[in-house]
């Protein structure tokens, strides 16, 4: 069990290592197109052809990998008025629940989102010529993401860290 627990840990801070990595570079990325875009139009008076659509890339898969970050860390939108007046039962149910929310929703990316993706292949984004595939992807990585932080989540929950 313990020899599985340091690969658990390992393999976790290795691919949310490189999320929070992948998330910074499209964040810069996406400051630095969006910075030209502005500039183009309003001073060069053109606008580059690619710099919407890819911005557009760059935010979807920041955005929705950034969201398996914060489910990791649990610090997710949500309720909280009444956990104080909740017992640790009630309490604990409603975290059960909101894992399961959180699950099925992380299933239901895995699935629409693969098949969204293979649907798209044929359709290329205009400017940047990459297919629509490629950005719909985003969906069941993140998906696969979400499953890992919930198995994160409640590990730390257990052991107590």
């Amino acid at each position: 069990m313990e020899a599985l627990s340091k690969i658990w840990h390992i393999l976790d801070k290795v691919v949310f290592t490189l999320v929070r990595w992948v998330c910074v570079v499209l964040l810069g990325t996406l400051v630095m197109v969006v910075f030209y875009i502005f500039f183009g139009r309003y001073v060069l008076h053109h606008s580059p052809m690619w710099g919407e659509p890819l911005s557009l890339f760059c935010l979807v898969w920041m955005s929705i990998l950034g969201s398996a970050l914060v489910v990791r860390s649990n610090e997710h939108i949500r309720v909280t008025m009444f956990d104080e007046r909740m017992g640790k039962g009630a309490l604990f149910s409603t975290d059960i629940l909101a894992t399961v929310c959180i699950l099925v929703f992380a299933v239901f990316m895995i699935t629409y989102g693969w098949q969204l993706a293979v649907s798209a292949t044929r359709n290329n984004m205009a400017g940047i010529n990459i297919p629509y595939s490629w950005m719909y992807m985003s969906m069941p990585v993140s998906g696969v993401l979400y499953i890992l932080a919930l198995i994160e989540m409640w590990r730390r929950r257990i052991v107590g860290e």
